[in-house]
């Protein structure tokens, strides 16, 4: 049975002598970047790399990057396919660690969520789609290497794209991650067809693209940006579904109520007569509710499914309890810290990097 990596979510692309090559028998093998188990504690991007099964294949040439910021970048090569050539697939997205540090869930452009288990010597160990243990004898391991691996290879992606002001931006839709688009290789089509559909300037546009990420110089001031480049536009459809637009109507359509809360040392308890409240006017721009015991008020978006917020102003009430005051202070520090959000069934979930943080549901 084949690895439980998603295929149809990825670009195709037949390619020969894509595996990478076996490091020198004479090296000695270079200590692993990443400790076992120390993932929330990332200094820079880290890479795994390793040969997963493969039922109709040769075997799953697999890299996985993860970023602190909670991002990551995936690049499958499934070998010896297409009459004898390689299959490589790429996806982009979000990652959080989960069960104390032990376990890294991916949530990208694949069409399901993916999970796999810290081992004790830092591997990562690719579970089934449930998140469970795989039971086999074959080795689903991918062993950590020293330097960062690059994912550059194109992905197929539904993104929302939008254009404005001679600006351009795509939100991947089932991570929500947005970037600016770069306008060269097939952005014309892009722009054209947007102006096309009729949409807004400023609105959304659903799509499908094959793209892929890169550093492009900025649009003001000296420097590069992350910056999504087109390479074709497989076609527009406002049907498609884009779980990043739907976050945000779910975000602006009900107050929420705190029900969980993690601060630098682990969980927060949360007073009996816990207020914790928080709402998005969308059409008025701003975040408001209760930070436990004071009322609260921000200017913000969501950039995709990112928060965005300008300082927060507030009542100014003494908290009349220790738990009251720790959970007003952590929960203001963290509406200034963009976390990304997510909706997982009812609850909506708010990350900070990789670590999830704070659960909030429908007040």
């Amino acid at each position: 049975m084949r690895a439980p990596l998603a295929l149809s979510s990825f670009v195709v692309a037949a390619l020969s002598a894509c595996a990478s090559p076996a490091p020198d028998a004479a090296e000695s093998p270079a200590e692993p970047q990443v400790p076992a188990r120390a993932l929330g504690a990332l200094s820079g991007p880290a890479s795994w790399r390793g040969e997963l099964p493969c039922a109709d294949c040769a075997g799953v040439a697999t890299t996985i990057t993860l970023a602190p910021d909670g991002t990551f970048r995936r690049q499958a090569a499934y070998l010896g396919t297409n009459g004898g050539g390689d299959t490589i697939l790429t996806d982009i997205g979000r990652w959080t660690h989960a069960a104390a540090g032990t376990r890294v869930d991916l949530r990208g452009s694949a069409e399901a969520p993916s999970h796999y288990a810290v081992d004790a010597d830092g591997a990562l160990r690719q579970l089934d789609l449930e998140g469970n243990d795989i039971v086999s004898d074959l080795d689903y391991r991918l062993a950590a290497v020293p330097e960062p691996f690059v994912v550059s290879h194109p992905s197929r992606l539904v993104a929302a794209f939008s254009y404005m002001a001679d600006a351009a931006s795509a939100v991947e839709c089932r991570s929500g991650l947005v970037f600016p688009v770069d306008m060269s290789g097939e952005y014309r089509t892009v722009e054209r067809g947007y102006g096309a559909s009729g949409t807004k300037p400023g609105a959304p546009w659903v799509v499908r693209l094959k793209a892929h990420l890169d550093d492009r110089p900025a649009m003001e001031g000296d420097g590069t940006v992350l910056s999504l480049v087109v390479d074709s536009l497989l076609g527009g459809n406002p049907d498609d579904a884009c779980e990043a637009l739907r976050t945000q109507d779910a975000v602006a359509a009900h107050p929420w109520r705190l029900v969980a809360l993690d601060g630098a040392e682990g969980p927060l308890p949360l007073p009996a007569d816990n207020r914790a409240t928080f709402q998005w006017d969308r059409t008025e721009g701003r975040f408001a509710g209760n930070s436990g015991c004071n009322r609260y008020s921000a200017s913000g978006l969501l950039r995709g499914t990112a928060l965005a917020a300008g300082p927060a102003i507030g009542t100014k009430m003494a908290c009349l309890s220790p738990e009251a005051n720790a959970v007003e202070t952590r929960l203001l520090a963290l509406l200034a810290a963009q976390p990304s959000l997510r909706l997982q069934a009812d609850t909506l979930v708010f990350s900070d990097g990789p670590a999830d943080v704070a659960r909030w549901v429908r007040q």
